[in-house]
C-alpha cells in the first residue's frame, strides 16, 4: 500500500553541503538515507503561486522507499509519498 500526501507530511531532514538529505525524521522516528534513487526539480508558476521544489526518490535504512520535497522558497522539508 502506498501513502500518498498530496500537500506533504512535514518532516525533520539533515541534509549534506550540496543539499542532498542524509537522515529524516518523521513521527519521532530516525531515517538514515541509504541510498538517492532519483533526484529532480520543479519550477513553475501555476496560477499565481511559484512551486520551486527539490524532489528527492530515496531508500531508508530502515526499509523505506520514499519520495520528499524541499519547497526551496520556505526551505522546509516534506514527506509526499511512502511506499510500503
Amino acid at each position: 500500500m502506498t501513502h500518498l500526501w498530496t500537500s506533504g507530511e512535514p518532516i525533520r531532514v539533515v541534509s549534506d553541503e550540496s543539499g542532498v538529505p542524509t537522515a529524516f525524521t518523521w513521527q519521532a522516528q530516525d531515517h538514515p538515507v541509504e541510498r538517492i534513487a532519483n533526484r529532480w526539480r520543479v519550477d513553475e508558476v501555476w496560477w499565481i503561486a511559484r512551486v520551486w521544489r527539490d524532489y528527492f526518490k530515496l531508500t531508508t535504512t530502515t526499509g523505506w522507499l520514499v519520495i520528499m520535497y524541499c519547497d526551496l522558497e520556505a526551505n522546509v522539508w516534506y514527506l509526499q509519498r511512502l511506499y510500503d
